[in-house]
């Protein structure tokens, strides 16, 4: 459905987009996520119409787009600022694209008043945006975007400005409208929680270029770089050498690993336990209660580890633990970027 095929995009020396081709599916969720600044917006903008490409292509549903503005793309917007008309009801906001169209007034009514029930604003559509909550303008915003009847949908951050609570019940929301419209949906996020739970897909993104395309849990549990790793979810990152299927740290240590050479061990917090035949002895530095779980951060053998387990009976801090290792751990080779980033 949208397809870019090695797009740059430069801001005078800056390289915003580095080269990017991906493909994102017919009904596909598709995020792209990363930290300020890697060119996950410029991106969705490219999409969009909003910024045009320095060099490559942009095709949407089959058709080369990168010259055509976004009026004539068939695409829907949401932004993270909702951009509603602040003189205008919800009900003028929804009607907006479809007045432009010349639809008669009938079927915007009927049109409009089926789009708030969907986005579940039924009944709020003589209200103007001011009377409105954050979550309740970004429904609206989601609703005036779907009027469009759209082919793809493009958000821009859309929940990050609103609080914890009603962020993930609209994340709900927004899983559940894209599964019942079908409609293919492009979100960027720097939320890596938000991005994991809404993705067919992910691409995360780095200084303009694609560090890892997959799905969520290939991003999680088999990150192919170092900064994929260092992004996603939480672990330490180990210093040793694979050699002979093992992971080796001044002796060998009882975890599988692919490769040979020197490399990084990453270990995530649900992968480790406490256990009295643990492999690793140290002292927990610090335990924070999660409410579903106790993180601690053990000090064992120069390394600081952290740890994720079920409140009852956890360790407190000062106690000594010894550490079950996981049977197999993702092994990052060494490369330059390492000694760029150490």
């Amino acid at each position: 459905m949208v397809e870019l095929r090695t797009v740059t995009k430069r801001y005078g020396r800056t390289l915003a987009v580095n080269g990017v081709s991906l493909q994102v599916e017919e009904g596909e969720f598709f995020s792209l996520l990363g930290p300020s600044g890697c060119g996950k917006t410029t991106t969705l903008r490219l999409v969009a119409g909003f910024e045009r490409p320095d060099a490559g292509e942009v095709r949407i549903a089959g058709e080369r787009v990168d010259a055509l503005p976004p009026e004539r793309r068939p695409i829907g917007m949401v932004f993270q600022s909702y951009a509603l008309f602040p003189n205008m009801t919800v009900f003028g906001n929804v009607a907006f694209p479809l007045r432009l169209r010349r639809l008669p007034a009938e079927k915007i009514r009927k049109r409009v008043l089926e789009l708030l029930e969907m986005v579940h604003l039924a009944g709020l559509e003589g209200r103007y945006p001011k009377e409105l909550s954050g979550g309740q303008q970004q429904r609206v915003a989601l609703a005036r975007a779907l009027a469009r009847e759209p082919r793809v949908l493009l958000l821009d951050e859309p929940l990050s400005a609103l609080d914890a609570k009603i962020r993930e019940e609209l994340r709900g929301e927004l899983k559940r409208l894209q599964r019942e419209t079908g409609l293919t949906a492009i979100y960027v996020t720097h939320d890596q929680e938000e991005a994991l739970a809404l993705s067919d897909r992910v691409a995360v993104m780095r200084e303009g270029r694609l560090e890892q395309v997959d799905t969520p849990r290939g991003i999680y549990e088999r990150p192919r770089t170092l900064f994929v790793a260092r992004f996603v979810g939480q672990g330490a990152l180990v210093p040793g050498e694979a050699r002979g299927g093992l992971f080796h740290r001044d002796r060998p240590w009882p975890v599988r690993v692919e490769g040979e050479g020197r490399g990084y061990l990453l270990l995530r917090p649900e992968a480790l336990r406490v256990s009295q035949e643990g492999f690793l002895e140290g002292r927990v530095v610090l335990a924070t209660y999660l409410g579903s779980l106790v993180r601690l951060e053990v000090e064992a053998e120069g390394l600081l580890l952290k740890v994720d387990l079920p409140p009852e009976g956890a360790p407190k801090a000062g106690e000594r633990v010894r550490l079950a290792l996981p049977e197999s751990a993702p092994f990052l080779k060494e490369v330059k970027e390492v000694k760029e980033e150490a």
